[in-house]
């Protein structure tokens, strides 16, 4: 089953960002230029391509013959809240995105600066109705409707809350692209210890519960940010996923299936 509710879009001309990686803390600079409609959107570091993704420790990576490209969930948030669905992006110094402000909205802004071109109507496939466990959560696909659903539950000690957001352009801008990358007060030194949060500060990253938030239910928008993101590597599709106490593991076992169902 297809259905074709709108257009391919690619950017009007190219954009360029540079920040730091929030993990790593290294520079690297994105370039995003527009491609022919029908080729999709793709990532390609030091010339190579990065054309496989997997789950790892608060990140989704992206992988290509001895490459790989961490933390691109926010930008293809934005790429997929915008209905861009032909771009190539081209990552030179570091190896991960840069996180900006934690969230979408700089990628958000960065796409807006250029600009949109519309092509031929675009096919979307509509989703399969499976369901994963994974990481202590589940989550499910389903060919009605067309939205996202998180239910975040950290339990007495994290945030918890729910939310569902239709996948339109402008509930994505409103809703979603502005909630940053959150982490536990009490796990900031263990976390630093394994290696992560190199570059994170209190621009970038909302401390959990003593922080001040952008609202009172940041870091269950941003957790729905972070599906957003992670399902864009399925291309454009129809329909609704609902994930429980997702994770980057749990999105990528989801995304199997899907694959696997179609």
């Amino acid at each position: 089953m297809t259905i074709q509710p709108r257009r391919r879009r690619t950017t009007a001309r190219p954009v360029v960002r540079e920040g730091t990686g929030i993990h790593t803390g290294r520079p690297a600079r994105i370039r995003i230029s527009p491609q022919p409609f029908g080729t999709g959107v793709r990532f390609r570091r030091g010339g190579q391509a990065l054309s496989m993704a997997r789950a790892e420790p608060g990140a989704t990576v992206l992988c290509g013959p001895g490459v790989r490209l961490g933390t691109p969930e926010h930008l293809l948030a934005a790429i997929s809240g915008l209905w861009l669905t032909d771009l190539l992006v081209e990552v030179s110094g570091g190896d991960e995105v840069p996180a900006l402000d934690g969230s979408a909205a700089g990628w958000v802004t960065a796409l807006d600066d250029a600009g949109c071109a519309e092509g031929p109507p675009l096919s979307c496939r509509a989703l399969p109705r499976v369901r994963v466990e994974e990481a202590g959560g589940w989550a499910a696909s389903d060919p009605e409707s067309d939205a996202l659903s998180v239910v975040v539950d950290f339990g007495a000690r994290g945030p918890s809350g729910a939310l569902t957001v239709r996948r339109r352009e402008a509930a994505f801008r409103t809703e979603v692209a502005w909630a940053r990358t959150f982490v536990h007060a009490d796990d900031i030194a263990t976390l630093r210890a394994a290696g992560r949060g190199a570059g994170a500060d209190a621009q970038n990253t909302a401390v959990w519960p003593s922080g001040p938030l952008r609202s009172p239910d940041e870091p269950v928008r941003h957790k729905l940010l972070d599906l957003w993101g992670d399902l864009a590597l399925l291309g454009p599709y129809a329909g609704s996923v609902t994930a429980h106490r997702g994770s980057h593991r749990l999105h990528h076992a989801l995304i199997e299936a899907i694959r696997a169902a179609w």
